[in-house]
């Protein structure tokens, strides 16, 4: 959801929570390694969050490109883990925050 803050708002970030972005839709990548190679270190907050959502949903992209980048309309938020400096970090969950700012 690379740039997503200002489309979105803020969402609350917890599993089960289904985010709907307009216009292109969610912007999302079936491959961890391609996200943090291309996304990872452009902003203050980053969270790789994991989705699940309809594949009769995907509004472009394909899911069997070699870099493959598609959007959504719609997606469930499975699990997310936050990044600090492109490196995840493991934060015990009860640290985590339900919402903070543009998540």
């Amino acid at each position: 959801m690379s740039g997503a803050g200002k489309q979105l708002g803020a969402f609350e970030l917890k599993r089960g929570a289904v985010i709907e972005m307009p216009g292109n839709g969610i912007y999302m990548s079936t491959s961890r390694d391609f996200v943090l190679e291309s996304y990872s270190g452009l902003a203050d907050e980053e969270v790789l969050i994991t989705f699940r959502f309809d594949p009769k949903e995907i509004t472009s992209g394909n899911m069997t490109d070699r870099e493959p980048e598609i959007t959504v309309p719609k997606a469930t938020i499975r699990s997310f883990d936050y990044l600090m400096d492109g490196e995840l970090v493991k934060i015990p969950r009860s640290d985590y925050p339900s919402s903070g700012p543009g998540f």
